[in-house]
């Protein structure tokens, strides 16, 4: 929770960070998201932020699988590899838009997507709806949690 309190500490650019390294590295933005709105910031600024700041983690995560994991892990079975990819392009986009929503292994998805060399343009435009929504989503439950904390309080 400390460094949480240390990313709130920092305002948007905490968000901003956070939003970033979280779509690598498994680490909830959802406390910053209600550390902030709970210190007063705009849920519209946050939202922007943390939109802008996720579709840039998960990009990097993409490249991170297309120009940097590929040389670490090649393929061998060039027939497998081909195979693995035709199935990814099939359902990676549903894949992409539920990834956001799964714990620790949905991080993973934009560096598989580089990994399977997914189509760049087809990865920006899904994994953009899905940040997005999720976005909304956390930014959404974060004032009504917040709301009813308030409640609870008074």
């Amino acid at each position: 929770m400390v460094l949480l309190e240390l990313f709130v500490s920092y305002g948007l650019v905490g968000l901003f960070a956070i939003g970033i390294i979280s779509s690598i590295i498994p680490i909830p933005t959802e406390w910053v998201v209600l550390g902030l709105i709970d210190i007063g910031k705009k849920p519209e600024i946050i939202l922007i932020t943390l939109i802008i700041s996720s579709i840039i983690g998960a990009s990097l995560g993409y490249l991170i699988g297309k120009y940097e994991l590929r040389k670490v892990i090649p393929f061998h079975d060039k027939e497998k590899e081909k195979q693995m990819q035709m199935h990814f392009r099939k359902y990676g986009a549903a894949l992409l838009l539920v990834s956001p929503w799964i714990p620790i292994v949905g991080d993973l998805a934009p560096i598989v997507a580089g990994l399977e060399n997914y189509e760049t343009k087809r990865f920006l435009t899904v994994i953009s709806i899905a940040k997005i929504i999720k976005s909304f989503g956390i930014v959404y439950f974060s004032i009504h949690i917040m709301d009813l904390w308030e409640l609870f309080i008074k």
